[in-house]
């Protein structure tokens, strides 16, 4: 993608011969240059600000770099973010390792590096990336008096080659062919020996020239066309087919017995979608009655559409907890799955609720669950009682709880002798809640009554057996 009319402009703006020297600060240029440009666009800006630093004949002057050597850093300055994690980081390894560009009249270069740069622009790039300096001061000059500043006397190449170290790392991953890429504009090799600029006009016709060229390079995106190697690769042998398997390319003409066609291949099961829908919406929130009333009557019109519309054990509690009723339907067409011990795992796993509850009872009288099943289910009932902090929260799950163990017990669902002392310490515990106390009763009820009938079966044999040993005393 091309960069467009609005962002060339402001590049050559900013990049302008007569004026980039002087007009300027490099505070204002980041000003400008951030409200202008969105952040999407700093690569491809960043893209064809590396094509015209590749290209001296486009920028020539060093003011015109010191800019662009500045909005790379500019782009992606951040205190959370180092140095090298900049996308052009190269750029800067590449300047710092340069020669001087004293004799750029008889030095000889390769296109795809950076140009020779003067020793005002190492400075000024050591100056940005060193995290260590204050640059406050350092950017509220404009280009030409960076120039005009005094060189320091003593070298500081500190964090270049741990920079430099980092920097390759990340290329390392890269793909090979990816860093064989070349740019497909070239700089001249030959230099002005002669003058041409003041035969055709001077410099500033050679700018104006330099600016319909860079027009024409950003805007037919020549920043992101590259030269790369073509990867090769051998083409695969055709497979020898047999005669028989050209049956398969006409059936028509051979036995129609031999094939069985499907005529719902490539039709969309339009009642399964809409059912599936609907189920994605119980697993985000409660579905209103039309919605619930419909994903109920195609349950029981077709039992096999459970299988297919996404239920699995994890997904279990949150469509308990939304919609109990589609839960219960659900798992009654499930009973014949292998997967029900699972999904009876999930719900034994869930929070304690009124919801869940309610499944589990209306699951019990319509099915028969293990009774390993219902007894952990009273016990994690029992405990989530007893851990609970919240006054308010405990006295409403005990009430719960008890109406919950009564029907069991009322539906003789469960063996209260099971149970027996786990519920007794529970309604002790909790002996002050109406409905606590009145399960202790049913409980106590039933403890009764087992009693009587043992007795009597007691008294019933003790009198056979004592019959005949009377009879044989006589």
């Amino acid at each position: 993608m091309s960069l467009s009319s609005k962002d060339i402009n402001l590049i050559l703006n900013f990049l302008n011969e007569d004026t980039c020297g002087s007009s300027l600060t490099f505070e204002q240029i980041s000003a400008q240059f951030q409200h202008n440009i969105s952040k999407s666009d700093y690569l491809r800006v960043g893209n064809a600000l590396v094509l015209l630093l590749q290209n001296r004949d486009l920028i020539p002057t060093p003011q015109q770099r010191l800019i662009i050597l500045f909005l790379f850093n500019d782009m992606y300055k951040s205190e959370l973010q180092s140095i090298h994690m900049n996308p052009f980081a190269p750029v800067f390894i590449s300047i710092l390792q340069n020669n001087n560009g004293e004799n750029l009249s008889t030095q000889k270069h390769f296109h795809w590096f950076i140009s020779p740069v003067t020793q005002h622009e190492r400075w000024f790039v050591k100056t940005l990336i060193n995290t260590n300096n204050n640059t406050k001061e350092f950017l509220k000059k404009t280009p030409n008096q960076i120039l005009q500043t005094g060189l320091p006397t003593t070298k500081d190449d500190s964090g270049k080659d741990e920079l430099k170290e980092k920097i390759q790392e990340r290329l390392q991953q890269l793909p090979v062919l990816v860093q064989c890429h070349l740019p497909a504009v070239i700089d001249d090799p030959e230099v002005n020996y002669y003058g041409f600029d003041t035969l055709i006009g001077g410099p500033r016709h050679r700018s104006n020239d330099s600016r319909q060229t860079i027009e024409r390079l950003l805007s037919n995106n020549a920043m992101e066309q590259t030269i790369h190697p073509e990867f090769l690769r051998l083409v695969p042998p055709l497979h020898e087919c047999t005669i028989d398997e050209l049956v398969w390319l006409s059936p028509i003409d051979y036995d129609p017995s031999l094939f069985t066609w499907d005529s719902t291949l490539c039709i969309s099961n339009t009642i399964n979608y809409e059912i599936r829908q609907l189920m994605d919406k119980a697993y985000q929130g409660a579905l209103n009655l039309q919605q619930q009333q419909k994903l109920l009557d195609e349950l029981d019109n077709d039992p096999n559409v459970v299988y297919h519309i996404g239920l699995v054990p994890s997904k279990l509690p949150i469509l308990v907890e939304n919609s109990p009723l589609i839960s219960i339907q659900c798992l009654l067409k499930l009973i014949a799955s292998n997967q029900m011990t699972e999904y009876l795992s999930s719900l034994l796993n869930m929070n304690m609720s009124l919801h869940s509850m309610e499944v589990v009872n209306r699951l019990s009288t319509s099915m028969e669950l293990p009774q390993e099943f219902l007894h952990l289910y009273i016990s994690t009932c029992i405990k989530t009682c007893e851990e609970t902090k919240d006054k308010y929260l405990q006295n409403r799950f005990v009430r719960l709880v008890s109406v919950f163990i009564q029907s069991l017990i009322r539906n003789k669902v469960i063996d209260i002798r099971d149970l027996f002392l786990d519920i007794q310490g529970f309604c002790i515990n909790f002996r002050h809640i109406k409905e606590a106390g009145a399960l202790f009763q049913l409980v106590k009820s039933y403890e009764l009554r087992n009693n009587n009938d043992n007795n009597n079966n007691d008294t019933t044999a003790t009198t056979m057996i004592s019959t005949p040993l009377t009879a044989n005393d006589e």
